[in-house]
């Protein structure tokens, strides 16, 4: 006797959702103004996250001008230690920002899952981290004045 019942993953397929070229895959994380999910390419597969921000959530959190600079600010940047911003799709209800997909996660849960970081590991990660942030000043610093 066949089950009439679908898999997660034959459920999964079938309601898959796709913005623009991209089909979006598993979520990577929930925040306040809503998720992260991977997308893939639909034609070269290549791999992206993308943000996905509910527009009421935004506007009810009064945090429009944050993610407005937020998409602002990324666009600018072209650096190894910042997350790059392919593309931004806006429809009525969503903002979508699409974004260089990172492997591993974040560096809290690197560290918790890792426990006390060896000092060369933890210089490199500290290295990065300040090369990042001293891109971040120069050209916010700039866009200010």
């Amino acid at each position: 006797m066949a089950s009439t019942e679908l898999t997660k993953a034959e459920r999964e397929t079938k309601a898959q959702i796709k913005i623009a070229h991209y089909i979006l895959k598993e979520t990577l994380g929930v925040g306040t103004f809503g998720k992260v999910k991977v997308g893939l390419h639909e034609m070269t597969g290549y791999k992206v996250a993308v943000k996905i921000l509910n527009r009421q959530k935004i506007k009810t959190l009064d945090v429009v001008g944050k993610i407005r600079r937020e998409i602002q600010n990324l666009s600018l940047f072209r650096h190894p230690h910042i997350i790059k911003l392919y593309q931004v799709i806006s429809t009525p209800s969503d903002i979508f920002m699409i974004m260089e997909y990172v492997s591993g996660g974040e560096l809290f849960d690197y560290i918790v899952k890792h426990g006390r970081l060896k000092t060369p590991e933890a210089r490199r990660f500290f290295q990065q981290i300040i090369s990042g942030r001293y891109s971040w000043y120069t050209v916010v610093s700039k866009v200010i004045e």
